[in-house]
């Protein structure tokens, strides 16, 4: 139930008399208290996640995850195809 909900129900306990007034301003106090614990108060700052300067920070992290993985790549190839066919060719000799 919603809060609405249960604050009409309390008001319909009141009107018909079920409810002093005191006892109907104690639940809708402790109603309201119980609210207001469950959903803390929105201080204006952006959610973590959901700004244009986190989504750019992942990306450029993801770029520069990319550009290591590159020269890997670009490594393993030097060494396993290029390094050795060089040395064939020029008789193993260095320069």
């Amino acid at each position: 139930m919603g809060l609405a909900d249960e604050l009409q129900r309390l008001k319909e306990l009141h009107d018909d008399g079920s409810l002093s007034d005191e006892e109907f301003a104690a639940a809708k106090a402790s109603l309201l208290e119980d609210q207001s614990t469950e959903q803390p108060a929105h201080d204006g700052r952006p959610e973590p996640g959901a700004s244009l300067g986190d989504a750019a920070k992942k990306w450029v992290n993801f770029q520069i995850v990319m550009a290591v993985i590159g020269l890997i790549i670009a490594a393993i190839f030097f060494f396993a195809f290029w390094l050795p066919q060089w040395n064939r060719v020029s008789g193993g000799r260095l320069p």
